[in-house]
């Protein structure tokens, strides 16, 4: 997808890898100076900006982990004006190390994946309304809506947390042109996948979908290119998920 997004810059946090990265690079490909957040891959992070660069296009790398108050307001700080925000940084549900236990993966999942969307948000919303415009869009997940495996509770009940602050950053931006939605990605195939899943899974898991395969993360970006170009939804979830969850 395609959008004059020529004189806007976007920050994408946890846009190192990933659903981030193409999301990253289809925003440039649109005129958007984009600003790659990362915690920990800095080199990562850097080689992102530096395909964006050579492209002809306008990127930049901040790093900071959004879980950290501090941290994420002298990064809106020095950052200046900013008119859009993806929230797409997160743990990896199934990359989770040994011998942490059940409240400590909680408040780590939790931490990041909701706390770090909500900072981000608040610093960006008003800054967003003073200017009368912004776009806050939440990488959530299916698993906000399906019931979770034991391993995932602490992820789903996060994604589903987004949700929340979607509705509340869309009512109480809406007359500031602000808006704040919701992308539900099922199963993505990135570059990543194959460190979570053995191959038997990974086919078990794409089996399971009506699509009978995996979304590619450029789908994912086109969706985020949607909410950004249309100034009329917000407050909603849109679901990428070739089937795994249908709205009511």
């Amino acid at each position: 997808m395609k959008i004059d997004l020529n004189g806007k810059r976007a920050l994408v946090t946890g846009g190192s890898q990933g659903i981030g990265k193409v999301i990253c690079e289809e925003l440039a490909k649109c005129g958007c100076e984009v600003i790659v957040n990362c915690a920990h891959n800095i080199d990562n992070a850097k080689r992102v900006a530096d395909g964006i660069i050579s492209a002809g296009g306008k990127a930049l790398v901040y790093r900071c982990d959004v879980s950290d108050e501090a941290a994420v307001k002298k990064m809106f700080e020095e950052l200046g004006d900013l008119d859009i925000l993806v929230n797409n940084a997160r743990l990896d549900p199934w990359l989770r190390e040994p011998g942490v236990t059940e409240g400590e993966w909680f408040t780590k999942v939790m931490e990041v994946n909701l706390k770090g969307a909500f900072l981000c948000s608040w610093e960006f919303f008003s800054r967003a309304c003073e200017r009368n415009y912004g776009r806050i869009i939440n990488i959530s997940s299916v698993r906000a809506y399906r019931p979770a495996e034991m391993s995932n509770i602490a992820y789903g009940a996060s994604k589903a947390g987004m949700h929340s602050l979607a509705r509340s950053f869309a009512d109480n931006g809406a007359k500031y042109n602000v808006t704040a939605n919701c992308i539900c990605p099922g199963m993505v195939v990135t570059e990543n996948i194959d460190k979570r899943l053995t191959p038997e899974k990974k086919a078990m898991e794409m089996a399971a979908i009506p699509a009978q395969r995996g979304a590619e993360s450029i789908e994912v970006a086109d969706a985020v290119l949607f909410l950004i170009g249309n100034a009329y939804i917000t407050g909603s979830m849109i679901n990428v998920s070739g089937g795994m969850y249908y709205e009511a």
